[in-house]
């Protein structure tokens, strides 16, 4: 008898997780702000925390500051919006303007022992020098497929990669609050 309840439970908390196990980023389909971003001023190489939990090693040895800006222009191309990537964005200028900032990065282990990455970056989106959105993206990454041949640099791009891709789809529907991601 003891056995059936243990395989009940123990099925019951596989299907559970399943079902939720999956789920990245986090949306609120049914809110529309009403906003359509066709153009976006961002700043070629974002800010780090003076507050955060930030690996300063990696900011010494990645080029983290400046590749956000890039994949995240990368990614908003294919979804048909113009970024434009400045060496610094006023916020109070016409038009949309996305301020971006690390507020954590995790840069554990290696390829030996196993990669454990994570960023997370803090957004605030201006329209004609007035705040409307603030969202937080956060990625993590043990490396992927071949992680055992892969550079710490390398994986933290992933989970920058993954940040870019996640932004491009909140711009979509700047929900004011957003978490994005693994947060």
């Amino acid at each position: 008898m003891n056995f059936l309840k243990l395989n009940t439970v123990i099925l019951s908390t596989v299907v559970l997780t399943a079902c939720g196990g999956n789920t990245n980023v986090k949306t609120a389909s049914n809110i529309d702000t009403g906003v359509q971003i066709n153009s976006l001023n961002i700043p070629q190489a974002i800010t780090v925390s003076q507050n955060g939990s930030i690996d300063r090693r990696a900011l010494n040895e990645c080029p983290l500051q400046t590749q956000f800006s890039e994949l995240l222009t990368q990614a908003a191309t294919k979804k048909g919006m113009n970024i434009n990537r400045m060496s610094n964005v006023d916020t109070k200028s016409a038009g949309y303007n996305l301020t971006a900032e690390y507020t954590q990065v995790v840069s554990q282990g290696n390829p030996f022992i196993g990669h454990n990455k994570f960023t997370q970056i803090h957004l605030t989106l201006f329209k004609d020098g007035k705040k409307i959105s603030e969202a937080d993206a956060g990625r993590r990454s043990g490396g992927g497929f071949g992680a055992g041949f892969k550079g710490s640099c390398s994986v933290l791009g992933r989970t920058i990669e993954a940040n870019a891709d996640d932004v491009v789809f909140w711009l979509k529907n700047p929900v004011n609050g957003a978490r994005l991601g693994n947060l």
